[in-house]
């Protein structure tokens, strides 16, 4: 993930990468900054996820979390609205 956001803004964890990349999995390829999310990469985010049963989110205390799936796609939902513009 923070590969990625590296390759898109030249940031280790941009505002808003987590819920980017969700949406990528759930909607499909799509460009983010300067990179285009493809079907490689969205593969490979979901195999990891999978994995591992979660998602990596960024917590301004703690920095990068681990969240159980089913916490993720709660968070997600309350979330995203207000994250939107991030991603």
């Amino acid at each position: 993930m923070s590969d990625l956001s590296e390759a898109a803004y030249c940031a280790g964890w941009m505002l808003g990468l987590e819920f980017a990349l969700w949406r990528a999995i759930t909607e499909g390829p799509q460009l983010y900054g300067r990179l285009a999310i493809s079907a490689q990469h969205i593969s490979q985010l979901q195999a990891l996820s999978d994995d591992c049963g979660g998602w990596i989110v960024f917590d301004d205390e703690k920095e990068e979390t681990f969240m159980s799936l089913d916490e993720w796609r709660t968070f997600y939902a309350v979330h995203i609205t207000r994250m939107e513009r991030y991603t």
